[in-house]
Parts: C-alpha cells; sequence; structure tokens
C-alpha cells in the first residue's frame, strides 16, 4: 500500500496498512528550534529558509519528510507579492488587510477598524483577490504530485492564520467582536460577510488551479477554547454558520474528489452536527484533554475521520 492509497483507505473508514503520518499540518507541525535540532540530529545539511519567521508549519526539508515516511506533501497559497503588505519602521508588518503584526511574533498589534462604525465597513479598503494573478506555478506543483508522486496531496488553508472568526477579530479586536455579537450584531453580519467574501475569492483562484489534483482541503477557524466554544452553538448558527456552508460548498464544486479537512481546537463537540451537516469530512485535531475522544469517536466515527494528535498543551 503506497502514501496515497493508505490516506485514502483511511479517509473510507476502512483499515489501512498503518496509520497514515502527517508532519506540516496545523496540530502536527515543528516550530524552528525544534525542526533544525531534528535536521541537526538526523545529519540533514543545509537549510532553506522558510518565507514566514518564527514557525516552520509551512516548510519541511523534502528528506526529513522521505527519512519519517510522511505520506502527505502540502501545496500552500501564497497571494504574489503580498500585494499591500509593508514593512513599518518599528519592524511590525502591516498587511493586506490593514492589520499590524508584531516584528516578535505572529499576533496582531493594530487593529484597523478597532473604532469602526458600521457605515465606516462601506468605505473600508478590502483586499481584492485577482483573477489575472499568475497561479501556474501551483497548479504545476500541484498536477506534479499527483501524477508523478504516490504522496496524498494537500491544499492548505487560504488565510495563513484561521478562518472566519480570527479575520474578524484581527480586524476588529477580540473583546470589541464579542461585545458586537451581544449588542451590535448588525456590526458583526456585514463584517463577517465581507471577510467571507475575500475568502471566497481566494478559494476560487487557489482551487481553480490546484482543485483536479488534490486529495484533501484544508480550511481552518479556532471555534474553542479549553473550557467550550468561544461563542454559544446558536450564534455560530446565526453568523458564521452560513458563510462556512457556502464556502465548503464552492470547495467541493472546485474539488469534488476531495475530502474536506476542518481544524479547530479546543472544545468544539457542541457543533460537530454543524460540520457534518455542512460538509466537512475530516476533523482535526480533536483535543483530547478537552474533548471525549472515545464518546466522539462512537458517535461519529462513521461519517468523520479524526486528524488527531497526542495532547500538544500539557505535554
Amino acid at each position: 500500500m503506497n502514501n496515497r492509497e493508505r490516506v485514502l483507505t483511511t479517509l473510507d473508514h476502512r483499515v489501512p496498512d498503518r496509520v497514515p503520518l502527517d508532519l506540516g499540518s496545523v496540530g502536527s507541525l515543528m516550530v524552528d528550534p525544534v525542526y533544525f535540532a531534528v535536521k541537526k540530529q538526523l545529519g540533514i545539511k543545509g537549510d532553506i529558509e522558510p518565507y514566514r519567521r518564527g514557525s516552520t508549519a509551512n516548510y519541511y526539508d523534502e528528506r526529513l519528510l522521505e527519512r519519517f515516511d510522511i505520506d502527505f506533501r502540502h501545496i500552500w497559497f501564497r497571494s504574489p507579492d503580498k500585494p499591500g503588505a509593508k514593512e513599518n519602521p518599528n519592524g511590525t508588518v502591516t498587511d493586506e488587510w490593514g492589520i499590524t503584526w508584531s516584528s516578535e511574533g505572529s499576533y496582531p498589534v493594530g487593529f484597523p477598524l478597532k473604532d469602526a462604525a458600521l457605515e465606516d465597513l462601506e468605505k473600508f479598503i478590502w483586499p481584492v483577490p485577482d483573477k489575472s494573478w499568475d497561479v501556474t506555478e501551483l497548479a504545476e506543483i500541484a498536477r506534479h504530485l499527483s501524477e508523478n508522486t504516490d504522496y496524498a496531496v494537500v491544499a492548505k488553508a487560504v488565510f495563513g492564520g484561521g478562518g472566519l472568526l480570527e479575520r474578524s477579530y484581527y480586524l476588529r479586536t477580540i473583546d470589541s467582536l464579542f461585545i458586537d455579537m451581544a449588542v451590535n450584531k448588525d456590526f458583526v453580519h456585514c463584517l463577517v460577510e465581507q471577510v467571507a467574501r475575500v475568502e471566497t475569492a481566494l478559494w476560487d483562484i487557489y482551487l481553480g488551479a490546484v482543485g483536479p489534483y488534490v486529495d484533501i482541503v484544508q480550511r481552518a477557524s479556532d471555534l474553542g477554547t479549553q473550557l467550550s466554544l468561544f461563542l454559544s452553538p446558536a450564534l455560530y448558527r446565526e453568523i458564521f454558520k452560513p458563510h462556512d456552508a457556502k464556502i465548503f460548498s464552492l470547495i467541493r464544486e472546485k474539488a469534488p474528489q476531495a475530502k474536506i479537512w476542518y481544524h479547530s481546537c479546543g472544545a468544539v463537540s457542541d457543533i460537530i452536527d454543524d460540520d457534518i451537516e455542512i460538509g466537512i469530512d475530516i476533523l482535526n485535531p480533536l483535543q483530547p484533554d478537552v474533548n471525549n475522544v472515545y464518546e466522539i469517536k462512537k458517535k461519529y466515527g462513521d461519517r468523520l475521520t479524526f486528524w488527531g494528535n497526542v495532547d500538544t498543551r500539557n505535554i
């Protein structure tokens, strides 16, 4: 059984020759110090610098993947030259959304819609995904992996960090967004609709190039804390679920052969039925310290594949 056969057998809820191994997905990664230490220990010399500082979640040396017989190969979507992004004199970076990121870590420090009112959303300059972007290189990478290797091919998410919820509070601030959900719902609905519009356009471009060649499409949004969801199931269903459903429908249209993979850290069991309803095939990571993994497997194991990991929070 080769790598791709092993993965597809597992995703079809049949028994493979062994459990597939991943390195590079959310919850299945090494940060830079660990990554380079492992390479040194294995005697793998020569480095290609990751394109994002502070994390090697986006690049792994092929020799390392071969050494551990990793079953997956990932394709990363990047808009050409990050249009609209600029480096500031203090070392921070302001991206194409107007969000300013710390120079010392992957977290936002400037929020362009922090003090915005509803009418300001119409004036805000939203990112404009351009269908004229040259994505032929991405298409060629995906085609090569599909036709010339035995690996399962994974299309990574178009948002490098999070989904609709995170992108919304990166723009607004997390405290303001949750207050808005209670007292300013019109603002939240409009904000999330605009973010979803941009994400949908990115998926359209991305999967227009790689869709025919991938086995799995990954998308993420951290909806859970260590105790419960960030928001009530009712609020999720009202504000986010309709947009999630439309995006998953587009993904299914562009890559009908692919399985849809969804990441959400934390305690998410209250919306697993919703996940299945809107078309999710794979749930990641099913955090074992905050979810009853045995009961969830028993209840949903015939409809979902669990792309899990050991306890990465406490161990």
